[in-house]
């Protein structure tokens, strides 16, 4: 479960905030306006979406809006999933946070193992409250750490220094004209900045898991370094570059002082499969502050013991029952 935790966090720092150690004047610029909207005392943010499949025969679109709203630690965001043919039923997400604790909707995680063909755990059926509350303490993540690195004006380049180490030669390939950035990627480029972003993270994995409290133990941390300098590691991304060709990655991020849009949009050709393709949308604006109304049916308790409440046997879980006052 660790190691698995660690890859998805060096996944999650390669699509979110890039390469950034040894960055180009483009890099810093983007960084520099990126920390600025991260300044902001409120923001009203909305996404539009859409994915396309056609892979093996199957035609498939689901469309993503979602809205939300922040200001200083506390946030709400509502995604809604739709399916154009109706075959899909993907639940609505509903969250908020308060800076020490991220609450879903229950019915959210319900509906995800009713799509997928599973009976609901016990455990969580179990739960009475509408929102289940995630503390960050008990994540692992270091929020706090993370939540200071982003307002400061080279934000990205330290985060990137953390992440990928102080000697790391990798950059977003950012073409400015002005205040806006804009990749464009084919599938050699987006495989290659990929894989160096997995070779550095992974050969710096000691110091992400120190800095950032993952609570790897010394045997992952082995496997996760091995993993990355093992010459089938390079094999391995000559054949992805072969089953990926002819596909694209374009983005296109365009600041003011009081907004923020991005237009992202893959597509995926993918050798004796198919086509899937990703397009996201998105504006944050400038807001004036006010105040976030909470639920107040919630069901407060730790990642250790979610993942034990959604495993197939009863387990006795330690909870809190807490309403949020305004």
């Amino acid at each position: 479960m660790k190691l698995k935790k660690a890859l998805a966090f060096m996944m999650t720092a390669a699509l979110t905030v890039g390469t950034m150690a040894g960055c180009s004047q483009a890099t810093l610029n983007y960084s520099r306006e990126f920390s600025n909207v991260a300044k902001w005392e409120a923001t009203t943010s909305s996404i539009e979406g859409t994915v396309n499949v056609d892979a093996q025969g199957i035609k498939e679109q689901i469309n993503i809006t979602a809205n939300g709203y922040t200001a200083g630690k506390q946030s709400y965001v509502d995604i809604k999933f739709t399916d154009p043919a109706g075959k899909f039923n993907i639940p609505e997400l509903k969250g908020y946070s308060d800076g020490t604790t991220s609450y879903i909707n229950k019915s959210f995680y319900e509906g995800i193992y009713t799509l997928t063909g599973q009976a609901v755990p016990t455990g969580l059926t179990n739960i009475k409250e509408d929102y289940i509350g995630i503390d960050a303490g008990s994540t692992g993540i270091d929020v706090d750490k993370i939540k200071s690195l982003t307002t400061q004006p080279d934000s990205m380049v330290q985060l990137g220094k953390l992440i990928f180490g102080e000697n790391s030669d990798l950059d977003i390939p950012f073409v400015q004209n002005g205040r806006s950035y804009t990749i464009d990627l084919d599938a050699d480029k987006t495989v290659d900045l990929v894989g160096k972003v997995a070779k550095s993270a992974g050969n710096n994995i000691d110091n992400i898991n120190t800095t950032f409290k993952l609570g790897l133990p010394a045997e992952s941390l082995t496997q996760i370094k091995a993993s990355v300098n093992d010459a089938q590691f390079n094999t391995s991304l000559t054949e992805l570059k072969t089953v990926l060709a002819g596909s694209t990655v374009n983005s296109k991020e365009v600041f003011t002082d009081t907004s923020y849009t991005s237009n992202f949009n893959m597509n995926l050709k993918i050798k004796d499969v198919g086509n899937i393709s990703l397009v996201l949308n998105t504006s944050d604006t400038k807001s004036e502050v006010k105040a976030i109304t909470f639920p107040t049916s919630l069901f407060k308790t730790t990642q250790q013991d979610f993942n034990k409440l959604l495993m197939p046997t009863d387990t006795a879980i330690t909870t809190t029952t807490n309403t949020v006052v305004k």
